[in-house]
């Protein structure tokens, strides 16, 4: 471990598809995802994520009437369903885990 370059960048490609309420709402839950995911791939200290590409491959958007029981106030919800190509450039540090023997 002595003398050797411990950085690595590396780029991961993901494919997620999240719903939510609103498009801001949807793309904030697919980039809290993309991170919990790149972190569990990599398994070692992440010390950079660069997004390099978002591509939506699929939007749909739902209209849904709500009404207060049942008549009274009509008002139009939106959902959204967002399956999302992301590529991303990690960087970490490529530790090799210790022997406790």
């Amino acid at each position: 471990m002595v003398n050797r370059e411990l950085l690595v960048e590396k780029d991961q490609r993901l494919t997620i598809t999240m719903s939510g309420e609103g498009m801001d709402d949807t793309v904030g839950k697919i980039f809290k995802i993309l991170r919990k995911e790149v972190y569990e791939k990599i398994g070692k200290p992440i010390i950079q994520m660069e997004t390099k590409s978002v591509v939506f491959e699929d939007v749909k958007c739902v209209e849904k009437t709500e009404k207060y029981m049942f008549f009274f106030m009509p008002r139009v919800k939106k959902y959204y369903t967002v399956t999302a190509n992301i590529v991303v450039a990690v960087k970490y540090l490529d530790l090799e885990k210790e022997d406790n023997a």
